[in-house]
């Protein structure tokens, strides 16, 4: 019987748990909110407080105006000229060779990070992924992006792969102030600058490099450890639940982002350079970087389902020991009850008696008592005069 009471407590407990879990994840969207990243992990807002940050809102059609980027201290010679101009529809970003400088390689920040990857960030910390910044004999290619936002500040961080859906708090550029401002400048916003993200932890014992391997090769194994470390992707819950299909999905991203990392690695070991190596490699890359997302809540909403579920399962589990607990004949135990100390009730006042005169029994009296008091008021005054 003993045993029966704290199968319902612990059932109890884990119910009223998982209530408050799913209270919190209702709160914040699922894409936006709660994450499971070696269990769950809230969703990380970060501060860029480097000076000179600025928010830019850029003039519909008009030309292009040049924006600059300045390093932080995690990479203080970095620096980027951005040329930027809108379109019918778009805001058009251009890098040109020259435009990059003093920007070391990511793994001098981390192990986990290969590469740098260009973010539109909105007003409302909202960061868009707009592409990789790579290298070609330790010099940066030049690039032209996209982006649908017209208001937006710049940054860029170092990442493990080029199809993070989340940036990392590895932030080593970000845009600055117009100096000098021009006829097509752009609008300058007042706000800070701030990105929400699910990938904060990461390990940052710099790395070094490894020669011979091509990059995306890398990128490509480091996508998929990190998504095989995920939320139900890790080694220890692999069982698959069937009745949530965003499980599936995510369970058959990491399926194929293995296969097409086998094929990037059976093309390296035939040919290094192979231009099937870098194909296959970033294919791997992106699918497995869909599969972490998923399982970390960063898009979709697996976390949502996971805990509807678990919910459900222990709801049952408290239904059948209250019927265990009723065919028993016994009540089953309240745990929330509190012993609460009952104090005694303090004495009762003597009542008064009869013909006490009261002020509450006679009124009568409040006027007497002040109108003897105006008199002695006006009296003494009079005297002072």
């Amino acid at each position: 019987m003993l045993e029966t009471k704290r199968s319902a407590f612990s059932a109890w407990y884990r119910l009223n748990l998982l209530m408050l879990l799913i209270l919190a994840s209702a709160m914040v969207s699922p894409a936006d909110g709660q994450t499971v990243a070696q269990k769950t992990v809230p969703l990380k807002v970060i501060d860029v407080k480097d000076p000179g940050g600025q928010i830019l809102s850029y003039r519909h059609l008009a030309e292009s105006t040049l924006v600059h980027m300045r390093g932080t201290r995690l990479a203080p010679k970095a620096q980027i000229t951005v040329k930027i101009g809108s379109r019918p529809g778009f805001v058009e970003l251009d890098i040109n060779r020259g435009g990059i400088s003093g920007l070391a390689p990511a793994y001098r920040l981390g192990k986990d990070f290969l590469t740098y990857v260009l973010w539109a960030v909105s007003v409302d910390g909202k960061a868009s992924n707009l592409g990789e910044i790579t290298f070609e004999d330790q010099r940066p290619i030049p690039v032209n992006l996209t982006t649908p936002y017209q208001t937006f500040w710049l940054m860029v961080t170092a990442e493990p792969n080029y199809a993070v859906v989340d940036p990392s708090a590895q932030v080593v550029l970000y845009s600055v102030k117009q100096v000098p401002k021009s006829e097509n400048a752009a609008l300058p916003i007042k706000g800070d600058l701030f990105y929400f993200t699910h990938y904060a932890a990461y390990e940052t014992t710099p790395g070094g490099a490894i020669a011979g391997i091509p990059n995306q090769l890398l990128q490509a194994r480091k996508a998929v450890e990190l998504a095989s470390k995920s939320g139900v992707l890790a080694a220890g819950d692999s069982k698959k639940n069937a009745n949530v299909k965003e499980e599936v999905y995510t369970h058959e991203a990491l399926k194929q982002a293995r296969t097409f990392l086998a094929r990037s690695e059976a093309a390296y070991q035939k040919d290094p350079k192979d231009q099937a190596v870098a194909q296959f490699a970033r294919t791997s890359a992106q699918s497995a970087e869909n599969a972490r997302a998923l399982a970390m809540g960063a898009v979709g909403g697996l976390v949502m389902r996971q805990l509807e579920g678990e919910l459900t399962s222990v709801r049952r589990e408290l239904a059948t020991l209250k019927r265990a607990e009723a065919a028993a004949g016994n009540t089953p135990p309240t745990p929330a009850a509190k012993i609460e100390r009952v104090e005694p009730a303090p004495p009762a006042p003597e009542p008064l008696p009869a013909d006490a005169p009261t002020l509450v029994k006679q009124p009568a009296l409040w006027f007497a008592i002040a109108g003897w008091a105006v008199a002695l008021v006006l009296l003494f005054r009079r005297r002072s005069i």
